[in-house]
């Protein structure tokens, strides 16, 4: 069997060219598995190899030729433009003897064509066949003005289907991509709208925003390093000058990863927003920025009462009684409309303005009730040292628990000691109410004051005994805030 033609011989022997994504032409014999196969391509007289473009919709031709003699089968294939000359080396050469899968009786050779992904057209332009010997040469010049006019219609129109292809491949990820943006896009519209809602409930407990966080960014240089004056348990406290009134304030940055800093956030904005004492930091405002929570306070240059008291830095100034004795906490549990409990008096709580006058901050513990009523409070919050007796047994906070921290303060402004420290005698840790009851039993109290109060008046003695009576064991003998601003 020899053969010139453009197209594919049917099963069982079949020349493969529909694989076109691949660019591939195999030789199947009675199987859909190719015996062999190339890529698309031609040898010229030189040996060197050409590739060829299936789908370039140029018009090709192809040679099947079989030796039954030798059973060689061999597949030539090469562009339109070499006309009748074959080319002397074929792409596919296989030994295979297809006697044993074809009929002894008729046989039909012609063409068959299928697509893949690929919307594609094959165009048989001339086909020559020959059973015995070497099949004629096609006569180009013989084909009609009309099949050629034909096959460059084709050709022209090839760019055409690949628009139609586009179409077909891209018309459902447009479909999808735009229904999956409209989707997206309602999602975050619920979110925001969700957002704004969460926003005006906020603003309605709480009242609205006083600052924006690009403010509040600027006035802290982007919240640097030199700009940090402390941090707390649940965040930092930072320097900042406001971008337009360039007023001096302290910046609260509640750490945002932690609940117990969310409530601390709401209850300094609920309670220390709505109360005005020349004793009590003033709260300027807030800031809620996605989960950033900021507070801004007055800002206090003088730091706290702590660093004045126990630090080692020799930078620091030493206080005289006649600064210590002002720096009175006049804390409001009866002249307020409602109750406060601060349930976290320590002297580090105690800021110093510019003329040493003592402000209370840090209402995050802090906690509101009716008088008469008691507060709900069933957490034991403070520092040691400063909790009293019953509140660490019950874990309930009451004007008393405060009383008994405001003691620990007054013998600690007096004594210089910290609440709770060290025995270098036995290693235990002793208390600085059981370290001044002792110097008072042992009959000399001012054993107990401060070594660095060269100034001592009869004062001292009367604050370090005003201690112990408000830190006393029984909360009902302690006294009350009013009687404690009258002893003082």
């Amino acid at each position: 069997m020899n053969m010139n033609q453009v197209g594919m011989l049917s099963p069982p022997l079949t020349l493969k060219k529909n694989d076109i994504n691949n660019n591939h032409i195999g030789i199947d014999v009675n199987s859909l598995n190719s015996v062999a196969s190339a890529s698309a391509g031609y040898y010229t007289s030189d040996g060197e190899f050409h590739n060829l473009t299936l789908f370039s919709a140029k018009p090709m031709q192809v040679w099947v030729d079989y030796d039954s003699k030798h059973t060689v089968l061999n597949v030539t294939i090469a562009p339109y433009f070499l006309l009748s000359t074959k080319p002397s080396r074929p792409l596919l050469s296989i030994t295979y003897n297809l006697s044993s899968v074809l009929p002894t009786t008729t046989v039909y050779a012609g063409f068959s064509s299928s697509t893949g992904i690929l919307n594609c057209k094959h165009y048989v332009l001339g086909w020559s066949f020959k059973l015995n010997g070497e099949a004629a040469a096609l006569n180009y010049s013989a084909l009609s003005l009309k099949a050629i006019q034909e096959l460059a219609q084709q050709v022209h129109a090839r760019p055409h289907s690949f628009k139609t292809i586009l179409c077909i491949v891209l018309l459902p990820i447009v479909v999808i991509s735009i229904l999956a943006s409209a989707a997206l896009a309602k999602v975050h519209m619920k979110r925001q709208l969700q957002a704004r809602k969460i926003e005006l409930e906020w603003q309605r407990e709480y009242g609205p925003l006083s600052f924006t966080y690009k403010d509040l960014l600027a006035a802290t240089n982007g919240f640097k390093d030199k700009m940090l004056l402390g941090r707390g348990g649940f965040g930092s406290v930072y320097k900042g000058i406001l971008p337009i009134s360039k007023q001096t304030v302290a910046i609260k940055r509640m750490s945002p990863d932690s609940k117990q800093g969310m409530k601390e956030f709401m209850a300094e904005i609920v309670i220390l927003g709505h109360l005005r004492h020349h004793n009590l930091v003033q709260l300027l405002g807030y800031c809620r920025h996605k989960q950033q929570l900021l507070l801004v306070y007055d800002y206090m240059p003088n730091g706290s009462l702590d660093c004045y008291l126990h630090t080692q830095d020799h930078n620091i100034t030493n206080l005289c009684w006649a600064q210590r004795s002002h720096i009175g906490l006049f804390y409001l549990h009866e002249d307020w409309e409602q109750v406060i409990i601060h349930r976290d008096i320590k002297t580090s709580n105690a800021l110093l303005g510019g003329e040493m006058n003592a402000r209370l901050g840090d209402f995050g513990l802090a906690r509101s009730h009716d008088h008469g009523a008691d507060a709900h409070t069933t957490r034991v919050a403070g520092t040691w040292g400063y909790i009293a007796p019953e509140l660490a047994r019950l874990g309930k906070a009451t004007k008393s628990t405060d009383v008994f921290a405001l003691g620990v303060l007054m013998m600690e402004v007096a004594c210089g000691r910290r609440p709770i420290w060290m025995n270098t005698d036995n290693g235990e840790p002793l208390a600085l109410s059981d370290w001044v009851l002792a110097a008072w039993q042992g009959g000399s109290i001012t054993d107990a004051v401060d070594p660095r109060l060269d100034d001592y008046v009869e004062e001292i003695e009367l604050v370090l005994k005003l201690g112990l009576l408000c830190s006393h064991p029984s909360p009902n003998a302690r006294p009350c805030m009013r009687l404690v601003m009258q002893y003082l």
